[in-house]
């Protein structure tokens, strides 16, 4: 459970110290909640500005992580961290549920556009009750006073406007305690850092790399909430990511990149380290191999993604459709039924019509703990609002049934249903199936001979894409092809570079031709911390745009690489 909430003092993350593991014992989580429980019980019944209206709602959260963070390039560590902090975060909400402090962007003066929310201050680690508490009433004071503030501003721009059919700011929901184990500790010893080091050093026998990296890193702990309604949780907090990436230049400067990630809930499940260094030492092959491949033709078409590529592919593109979000309210005219900014939920209109082909199904199911015998990172109990997370079905027989929502009210969508992480909606396990799968060779042998019947040329067959962040540049479009073929209608294949996707319509969903029997385990992170999974076939698109990607060359080195000698 990691929150970020919607009315929170801004501030900075926890300060670190250097510490080996986290510990929770019972004396430390009872001396936690007392702190936040008597200064919320005070806070309820005596914070108040004269002539103000009082908090209707205030919700604590203390995060107590250990993280770890080592980085190899080219066979030497470059970064290495061990750290351990706790973050306090405060939400005040004044008004009531229907109308409150919340959602609301403001123009200040010689700040531009603001957004009066987000973040967290430090609080301290010592397991001392009067400074946890002191540090808690300091930081509600001036999470309420900014609450006025903007209440008052959003008040006085909602008198200017036509009365329209408004939603509520906030769902009410019925109470619950939410106490799970805490998160094991992890003793940090060398090995973890020395397993960094060593998979970037398998860098150092490709000469033709001009980069060669290894991240790995953990964060573990424990979350402990509490709210003016009677929630109350202890969540861990536990998210492990492997990234081996590798770069080099082709001869005409363009950069050739490719990565394979790894997320998992801890280190442990990492898969071995003589199966990373084969990944490692084959990434570094394809890199190599690739700096003399052609560069892609555009191309509007069918495609066919495989494995991997499918998932992130639906990951970047259909899960985004399937989060019930709503802009914020602002005093410049946009937000709240409308005004002019862009809808930011299109498939909001859509529930009860068809959104995919009529063999697919989808939902979200943050219950599911193992698929194919591997953990799902993505699973989880308790959103970060305290909410129990509950399985959804999103889409059936191609037909949209749902949303994945928060406590933030949706039209047609009003109350949560346990899926606000983040900062807003977010998915869990995400599982996409057909009900007329066909098995994956013959998947291909489909896609050939749609290529055949269509009398194209050519088609492209993807096998891996990067995830968001994961790779800079590019210019504007969908999702950066890591590793695409284009192939022929006899099967032959070339191994292409330097394409990406379109931006896809959501319409492009309805046009998925065939599916995989064999599905695939994908997780990922959503905000650099908070696992995600999706569940996913290989697929077949009647219809997808390919685009060469638009970047900006850089001439390659003067001198060659060392490696070289």
């Amino acid at each position: 459970m990691t929150a970020r909430p919607i009315a929170t003092v801004a501030a900075v993350l926890g300060a670190m110290l250097v510490s080996p593991s986290v510990s929770v014992p019972r004396a430390q989580e009872s001396l936690l909640f007392s702190a936040m429980q008597d200064e919320m019980k005070r806070s309820m019944t005596e914070l108040r500005l004269k002539g103000e209206p009082a908090p209707y709602y205030i919700e604590y959260e203390i995060d107590e992580t250990a993280q770890m963070r080592a980085v190899g390039r080219f066979g030497a560590l470059v970064d290495e961290l061990a750290s351990h902090g706790r973050a306090l975060r405060v939400q005040v909400r004044v008004g009531d549920y229907g109308f409150d402090s919340s959602r609301f962007l403001t123009q200040v003066r010689g700040a531009g556009v603001v957004p009066l929310a987000d973040g967290g201050v430090t609080a301290p680690l010592d397991d001392n009750y009067d400074a946890i508490r002191r540090q808690i009433w300091l930081t509600t004071d001036a999470a309420y006073k900014r609450a006025v503030s903007v209440f008052a501003r959003k008040k006085a721009t909602f008198q200017n406007r036509a009365a329209t059919d408004a939603l509520p700011d906030f769902s009410q929901e019925p109470p619950v305690e939410t106490m799970l184990p805490a998160a094991a500790s992890a003793p940090r010893d060398r090995a973890w850092f020395e397993r960094a080091r060593q998979l970037s050093a398998v860098f150092l026998t490709s000469p033709d790399l001009s980069g060669g990296e290894a991240w790995l890193s953990e964060t573990r702990g424990t979350s402990y909430y509490l709210n003016s309604e009677g929630f109350k949780t202890v969540a861990p907090i536990e998210s492990a990511y492997l990234r081996v990436a590798a770069d080099a230049q082709a001869a005409d400067g363009m950069t050739v990149r490719d990565m394979f990630t790894v997320v998992e809930s801890r280190l442990e499940d990492l898969p071995s380290m003589t199966e990373l260094m084969t990944r490692a030492k084959s990434l570094a092959a394809a890199v190599t191999a690739r700096r003399a491949a052609a560069i892609g033709d555009e191309f509007t078409g069918p495609v066919l993604l495989e494995g991997h590529a499918g998932a992130e592919f639906l990951r970047q593109t259909l899960v985004p459709l399937m989060l019930a979000r709503r802009p914020a309210d602002t005093d410049q005219g946009f937000g709240r039924g409308g005004g002019g900014q862009a809808q930011v939920t299109p498939f909001l209109t859509r529930i009860g019509l068809r959104v995919m082909a009529d063999a697919f199904s989808v939902s979200d199911t943050p219950s599911l703990k193992q698929f194919d015998g591997r953990p799902v990172a993505g699973a989880y109990v308790v959103d970060d609002e305290a909410v129990r997370a509950k399985d959804v079905t999103l889409v059936e027989n191609g037909r949209l049934v749902t949303l994945l929502t928060s406590r933030t009210p949706q039209r047609r969508l009003l109350q949560s249903n346990g899926h606000g992480r983040s900062g807003g909606a977010q998915a869990g396990v995400v599982q996409v199936k057909s009900s007329q799968a066909v098995p994956a060779a013959e998947l291909k042998a489909r896609y050939l001979a749609l290529l055949k019947t269509q009398d194209l040329p050519f088609g492209y067959i993807v096998r891996a894409i990067a995830s968001p962040g994961d790779v800079q540049g590019g210019g504007p479009g969908g999702p950066i092809m890591l590793e695409a073929v284009k192939v022929t209608s006899d099967g032959r294949e070339e191994t292409v570079r330097g394409l990406r996707f379109g931006n896809t319509p959501s319409t492009a969903f309805r046009d998925i031709l065939d599916a995989s029997e064999e599905r695939v385990l994908h997780n990922y992170r959503i905000d650099g911390v908070t696992p995600g999974s999706i569940i996913a076939p290989s697929l077949i698109f009647e219809e997808l745009e390919v685009q060469r990607t638009r970047e900006i060359v850089q001439k390659p080195p003067v001198v060659p690489s060392p490696f070289r000698n």
